[in-house]
């Protein structure tokens, strides 16, 4: 039964679902601290998704229903994609397999499969040519990605020269990955060193790789899976399994061993299972398998959704799971002041984790599980990383009072306020624990980039009384010989944490916007607003209406900002903080004014193969051009697709060059000139980036 639901009402749920969305793709992919498991996150799309198609009114463009991943960050290069990289569908459902195969017999196809192991680590991309690496980027939000190349050529398991392989491009995606053991020599060595360790092996990859030295990448013990070659059938290979075969033929390790042909549901269930039952003897972290179809040619017949591939699926494995006795419940206060219920449990192993912590997400959950203390509970690793209580397996007897949310904040006792299902600390300014998230989230390297404030470093600066607020990082200054002789300090580390929040003046408002904390603005919301408004004072006075007509900010984004800038405290902090750090306007309406497509105007005409319109449009402003919808004299360049019509007859009447899809992919990627007759805009290569 369909749950019935007014327009208005469904309106609300989608910008609020798609603010959500975005928050926890910015944590996942960008920051790698994912806050939700994978079966949670699936959830909220899938509820998008269905809203968005009962009400197609509603499915905006730029919807994290039709993109993958979070916008890259600042700190790197950003490079388009050969071609899209996206997402697959994925569930631990045995059902995945059953639909996917029947999607297959209804399109006519029975031919191979190709499974492997699903390892979990970081995707990137790699371009080589005549044989040479010379791009290698992250996933980033699926279109365009981080130019991390020189961190990549550091990786053994990468080959910089492909023996063999063809002069024109040879583009190859993989898993960068660290294995259990590198996972755990890293982690003592940090340790011994008194630094924080990582949580996983995926954070410890996903750090790694985006250390802005290279020289720190090169320390750490990477290793590659290689799964695709995107560009086989340009190279004449005609199934995934001849284009791995020639990938190891390269150079490459394809894992032979982990490399699976076969047919129908015995196979894939069997394949599963006993990768279940190996995962872990194995020397790397899998969550499940990845089956595909082996035949490119009917991969491009069975084609692609907004985000996934039709012709690919990772079949994922349950959470591990163990049972353990619920000792305590406390309310834990984060950076927005959101007040999360914190299970306190007997330490157990769950997947070779030690967990006593498991996350209760709010007290509407505490309310359905039931959960009190005394109880045994059920404890998974959601995404095999974040601990949860899954369940109540035994309640205690007697059992105690089942916890409510609390009516003041168990931290600066200020009055708690609902909102929706959640609970919130009002005390937005005073809050000791607000105050450190938000301190910790302006010095993090997506936002300020201020390097060498880490928890403890913020916990001592707050109990010396050097730090109160935001604005009091940049007086810090006035106590540098209280900072050296601080326990761990020195004068080294005072001196390097001191030029780094000087160095962090004139950085672009797009960056400070997100530094600020406001809820729900993460980065892509930031550079929105940063390439809408000239500045703080702009946006900090605009109306909810103005605020809610920015691409992809919406009216619950646009109360948000409202009510922070609202606030008198937090609009007077954000006012000072601007004065002193001069924020750098977003300049020319947010073009990339170096990018490959600086100074070109496009127009897209006809149906596009491998790109929707929105995403091709999108792809021309990052890297620096604008998309027109109409034919002039001004206009640079018009890419055709399929049945083009009018406007590519009137681009050639006018003598506007016309190029095809391939070529404008090729053109993003910084594999060709805009206009070779002008000859104005070198490659990427070219200029050696």
């Amino acid at each position: 039964m369909v749950e019935l639901i007014l327009p208005e009402a469904a309106a609300r749920r989608v910008a609020q679902l798609s603010a959500e969305i975005r928050r926890h793709n910015q944590l996942y992919y960008t920051l790698s601290r994912p806050e939700i498991s994978d079966a949670q996150y699936d959830a909220l799309l899938a509820e998008l998704m269905d809203l968005e198609a009962r009400f197609p009114e509603l499915a905006l463009a730029d919807s994290p229903s039709r993109q993958v991943g979070a916008p890259p960050q600042t700190s790197f290069a950003q490079v388009a994609h050969h071609r899209p990289m996206r997402s697959l569908e994925s569930k631990a459902d045995p059902a995945l397999a059953d639909d996917f195969l029947r999607r297959l017999a209804e399109a006519g196809y029975g031919g191979d499969l190709l499974l492997q192991p699903k390892i979990d680590g970081l995707s990137v991309e790699l371009v080589y040519e005549h044989g040479l690496l010379r791009l290698g980027s992250t996933r980033g939000d699926g279109l365009v990605g981080e130019d991390i190349t020189p961190n990549l050529r550091t990786i053994a398991a990468i080959p910089g020269h492909l023996e063999g392989a063809p002069a024109g491009p040879v583009v190859v995606r993989g898993e960068v990955y660290m294995d259990r053991a590198g996972f755990e020599a890293l982690n003592r060595g940090l340790l011994e060193k008194g630094e924080e360790p990582f949580a996983n092996p995926r954070n410890a990859a996903a750090g790694s790789l985006r250390q802005l030295d290279p020289r720190v990448t090169a320390t750490r013990p990477l290793s590659f899976f290689v799964f695709e070659l995107v560009n086989a059938q340009d190279l004449g290979l005609m199934s995934d399994h001849e284009a791995l075969t020639r990938l190891a033929q390269w150079g490459f390790s394809v894992g032979g061993d982990h490399l699976h042909r076969g047919r129908g549901r015995d196979f894939l269930a069997g394949l599963h299972a006993a990768y279940q039952e190996r995962r872990d003897s194995l020397a790397f972290e899998i969550d499940g398998v990845v089956v595909k179809v082996d035949d490119l040619v009917a991969r491009q017949r069975l084609g692609e959704r907004s985000r996934s591939p039709r012709w690919a699926v990772a079949w994922k494995f349950p959470p591990r799971q163990e049972v353990t006795t619920l000792r305590g419940i406390v309310a834990q206060v984060g950076r927005t002041g959101k007040i999360t219920p914190v299970a306190l449990l007997d330490p157990v192993d769950v997947g070779g984790v030690t967990v006593s912590r498991a996350t209760l997400h709010n007290f509407g959950e505490v309310a359905r599980l039931d959960a009190r203390v005394g109880d045994v509970v059920r404890v998974e690793r959601a995404g095999d990383v974040i601990p949860r209580v899954a369940q109540v397996e035994r309640p205690a007897q007697p059992r105690q009072a089942l916890l409510g949310p609390p009516e003041r904040c168990p931290v600066c006792a200020a009055p708690v306020v609902a909102e929706g299902a959640y609970h919130r600390c009002a005390n937005s300014i005073g809050c000791p624990a607000q105050i450190k998230g938000a301190l910790k989230h302006y010095a993090s390297r997506a936002a300020m980039d201020i390097e060498g404030l880490g928890d403890r470093r913020i916990d001592q600066l707050l109990a010396q009384g050097l730090l109160s607020d935001l604005p009091s990082l940049y007086r810090l200054h006035e106590h540098r010989g209280v900072l050296e002789a601080l326990e761990g300090w020195g004068e080294l580390s005072a001196g390097n944490v001191l030029k780094s929040i000087e160095a962090s003046k004139g950085k672009p408002l797009a960056r400070f916007l997100f530094a600020l904390g406001i809820p729900n603005v993460g980065q892509a919301t930031a550079r929105d607003l940063a390439a809408r408004f000239a500045g703080l004072e702009e946006i900090a006075q605009a109306g909810p209406e103005e605020l809610a007509s920015v691409s992809g900010v919406g009216p619950v984004v646009a109360a948000s900002i409202r009510a922070f800038f609202e606030r008198p405290q937090t609009l007077a902090a954000s006012r000072e903080l601007a004065r002193v750090v001069d924020p750098r306007p977003t300049p020319g309406a947010g073009t990339a004014a170096g990018g490959p497509l600086a100074g070109q105007t496009l127009v897209f005409t006809g149906s596009l193969q491998s790109l929707s319109r929105p995403e091709a449009e999108e792809i021309t402003r990052r890297l620096g051009g604008q998309a027109s919808g109409s034919v002039s004299k001004k206009t640079s360049l018009v890419v055709a697709g399929d049945n083009p019509g009018s406007k590519a007859d009137k681009a050639r009447g006018l003598g506007v060059r016309v190029i095809s899809e391939t070529e404008f992919l090729e053109l993003a990627a910084g594999r060709a000139r805009p206009d070779p007759a002008a000859g104005t805009q070198a490659s990427l290569f070219e200029r050696g980036e």
